[in-house]
């Protein structure tokens, strides 16, 4: 394979965080109109219906992402990116038939569930594409942009979702398909890298040398011997919060402050930005300390990224202010407690982008090109079903109490993700010089 030209490496980044934002986004279009989906499928509010296909949607994109995982470490990963890109933009199309009744929850909970498939087999092909674009050094940043298509993708789906509940909550899904079908398209004109990747992509033009490893079955006793896999993969506590935060906030916001879901969108808008910036500032921190030969500064920016946010989200969903006449965003400002609860809300969770690119970097740091997808697709596999778990826990609780009690389910789930970053740190310099000399080694090998 031929040498990717640095434009031609950014412009394959910014596909795939297109890419990314859409397929991320149809996750999020339910949380604004929790309710209204609920009356629309003949549930009349109740949101436990709706918790149950999105914990299904996560766990069939969990096992989806497992086996894509696998298949992006053996053949070529732009047609996975391709089939996963044909089945979410046509299934994302199809919900706009989707009719009322009970009926059309099961048409929609088949929609979502081939959507799923879509979204696993993109996700792990495009992270083990990126770690053939960027180099070691710059891993962090480049990851970011991984992360920052994630963040966007929540954006825009919450967004999308918001407009379209005044007129047909299933037009958000119309739009994203439509998005799908464009950048299916593109993805025809983009030229798969090598898995050698940038650091040595010298050797490719000099030397004439290719890198022919592919992932065996036998190798994933060697993966999960590296003790920062394991935990990297049993770490999927860290997503449970979120996902309790995003399923339940706009009915949190409404019931419990009195804030319509337009308003909420603006304060949500604000937290988003206020984590891709973080993102970005703690790539770029995380690259430059591991140019310095701080080997282990990635994991503890991770940590930091973790822990830091705990208190100040905890007593933002304590304070207990109440909008008396929420009809423009001058008079929910003017009430005292709201800006206090975003400035709290920002700050942890800007700190918390600090976990974004350095975690993905860590996983590439500590695994063989041929490994990657497969890696990222177990931790990715955990990470959803503490995704799933996050709304179903959310939803019941909520049901059963109140939905301040179902959010603060999110602080209990958080207080334990520092725990689990703990052993990476330990183990992280020794895994990563092990993998950096099996690489030279092979690249040794297939030079003479």
């Amino acid at each position: 394979m031929e040498k990717q030209p640095r434009n031609s490496s950014i412009l394959s980044i910014i596909l795939f965080v297109v890419i990314i934002s859409f397929v991320y986004s149809t996750q999020y279009m339910i949380s604004p109109n929790l309710e209204l989906i609920s009356i629309y499928f003949g549930f009349g509010g109740n949101t436990s219906p709706l918790g149950v296909l999105t914990f299904s949607y996560t766990i069939i994109s969990g096992i989806s992402i497992i086996i894509f995982g696998y298949l992006a470490d053996k053949v070529i990963r732009k047609w996975i990116v391709f089939g996963g890109s044909v089945l979410f933009s046509i299934f994302s199309l199809l919900t706009i038939f989707v009719p009322s009744g009970f009926s059309g929850y099961v048409m929609f909970f088949l929609l979502t569930s081939v959507n799923a498939i879509g979204f696993g087999a993109i996700i792990p092909s495009i992270f083990s594409l990126i770690g053939d674009l960027i180099s070691q050094t710059e891993r962090s940043k480049g990851f970011s942009f991984f992360s920052i298509a994630s963040l966007i993708g929540t954006a825009l789906g919450l967004v999308l979702a918001t407009i379209a509940g005044s007129i047909d909550w299933r037009i958000a899904y119309l739009i994203a398909g439509v998005a799908g079908i464009i950048t299916t398209i593109l993805i025809l004109f983009f030229r798969e890298p090598s898995r050698i990747g940038k650091d040595y992509a010298g050797m490719v033009e000099e030397e004439m040398v290719t890198y022919s490893y592919r992932i065996k079955i036998s190798d994933l006793h060697e993966i999960f011997q590296k003790k920062s896999n394991v935990w990297l993969v049993i770490n999927f506590v860290d997503t449970i919060p979120t996902g309790i935060i995003i399923f339940l906030l706009f009915e949190y916001m409404k019931q419990y402050h009195n804030i319509p879901n337009d308003i909420s969108l603006i304060f949500l808008a604000l937290i988003l930005l206020s984590t891709l910036i973080g993102t970005i500032i703690f790539g770029f921190v995380g690259d430059n300390l591991f140019k310095k030969g701080n080997k282990k500064a990635r994991v503890h920016l991770a940590l930091f990224g973790n822990i830091f946010p705990i208190p100040f989200l905890f007593i933002a969903l304590l304070i207990p202010f109440q909008v008396a006449d929420p009809s423009s965003i001058l008079n929910v400002l003017s009430t005292p407690g709201v800006i206090i609860w975003v400035v709290l809300f920002a700050v942890g969770l800007f700190a918390n982008g600090a976990v974004n690119g350095n975690w993905y970097a860590t996983v590439a740091d500590i695994n063989l090109p041929e490994n990657r997808g497969t890696v990222l697709a177990t931790t990715n596999f955990f990470d959803i079903i503490g995704r799933a778990i996050g709304p179903l826990i959310g939803a019941f609780v909520a049901d059963a109490l109140n939905y301040v009690a179902g959010m603060m389910m999110s602080i209990i789930f958080w207080i334990f993700i520092p725990f689990f970053w703990i052993p990476v740190l330990r183990n992280v310099v020794d895994d990563m010089t092990q993998t950096q000399k099996t690489f030279e080694e092979r690249l040794k090998d297939l030079k003479s």
